[in-house]
């Protein structure tokens, strides 16, 4: 029979009771308590203990019965051996046939290795174990030591929780299952027209990159055909003329009268460490500076001076030429770009 909750009744039609309201939630939560509710405490005085209750603290739900303890609820703990322990369980139980819920304290067996008393779970009766109380042997009070909290324990209590943990999705997998396969078989058939024409493409390309290299090959042969070394210096100093084409050129202006020996001229690139040196014999000769940086001029005389002494070279000084000028140093001094006597007595 199918059934429908809940509809409006028309002449007496429809006729709903207690059941009727709890069947309509059942699918939705599973039993235990709420979270935070119906905490079980001790105030160690005494055998006792009591179950939280209110309406913030005191709700459960057992069966698809909505169970409310509506004030804190002491309970009292039967008197402990003088030489045994013990394990008491406090139970929340719903019950069909008196059709109402409660609160008790159910006790276990004096032993030496106790054990908490076994739970009843039937259609009538139904048990969810809040707290095990631990009654030691000669104890005369109950402390919050000597209890277990269970009701987070999902095979004896548990927290109260929607139903639906998982979902069955295989109605939902036979059809995927069947477009996969379907996909499968079409992908299997692109990538069988794909890799033949792939591999045509590969071919094509191989023959066209192997006439494009015997190409270049035979024109490099034709060449370097002959004297071999001769031209391939003829293409390295072209390959030298290209660098310079893009480098600063030193120029070395000879201004000595009397000093006849070579003189070497040593730039160093303060940034980078790179030392450039030349010897001089005569006036125009020069070379080339390919980095940037700030550069030092030193003579390889005392008697001897370059100048300017240091200079800036920049990516904007590529492809200019800047002179350095040798003089007679002697009696002169440099400062800044002036140059004059220097005065002795």
């Amino acid at each position: 029979m199918v059934q429908g909750f809940f509809y409006n009744s028309v002449g007496g039609d429809r006729k709903y009771n207690g059941n009727s309201v709890n069947e309509s939630k059942r699918p939705f939560y599973k039993d235990g308590v709420f979270a935070g509710h119906l905490e079980v405490t001790a105030d160690g005085e005494e055998m006792a203990v009591t179950v939280d209750g209110g309406e913030k603290t005191g709700f459960a739900w057992i069966n698809a019965h909505t169970i409310h303890n509506t004030t804190p609820l002491p309970l009292d703990i039967s008197q402990a051996s003088g030489t045994l322990d013990r394990i008491d369980r406090v139970v929340l139980r719903n019950d069909e046939t008196e059709r109402k819920p409660s609160i008790y304290i159910l006790e276990g067996a004096f032993s030496s290795a106790p054990t908490a008393p076994e739970l009843t779970n039937t259609d009538i009766i139904q048990e969810k174990c809040l707290a095990e109380i631990y009654v030691r042997a000669g104890a005369v009070a109950i402390t919050q030591a000597d209890i277990k909290d269970t009701r987070a324990d999902g095979t004896i209590c548990g927290f109260v929780a929607s139903q639906f943990k998982e979902f069955d999705f295989s109605q939902w997998q036979k059809q995927f299952d069947e477009h996969f396969a379907q996909l499968k078989k079409q992908y299997g058939i692109d990538y069988k027209a794909f890799t033949e024409s792939y591999a045509a493409m590969t071919a094509s390309f191989m023959n066209v990159q192997s006439q494009e290299w015997d190409a270049w090959f035979q024109s490099k042969k034709e060449e370097l055909a002959g004297d071999v070394a001769g031209n391939l210096q003829m293409q390295i100093d072209g390959l030298k003329v290209h660098i310079r084409n893009i480098a600063l050129k030193i120029y070395l202006e000879n201004h000595l009268e009397q000093i006849t020996a070579p003189i070497t001229v040593t730039l160093i690139n303060k940034t980078t460490g790179t030392v450039y040196t030349k010897e001089a014999t005569e006036s125009g000769m020069g070379f080339y500076i390919t980095e940037v940086g700030e550069y030092k001029v030193e003579s390889s005389l005392e008697s001897v001076m370059v100048t300017p002494k240091a200079f800036t070279v920049t990516h904007e000084d590529f492809t200019k030429q800047r002179t350095l000028a040798i003089r007679e140093g002697s009696n002169i001094g440099y400062m800044g770009n002036y140059i004059g006597a220097y005065i002795t007595q």
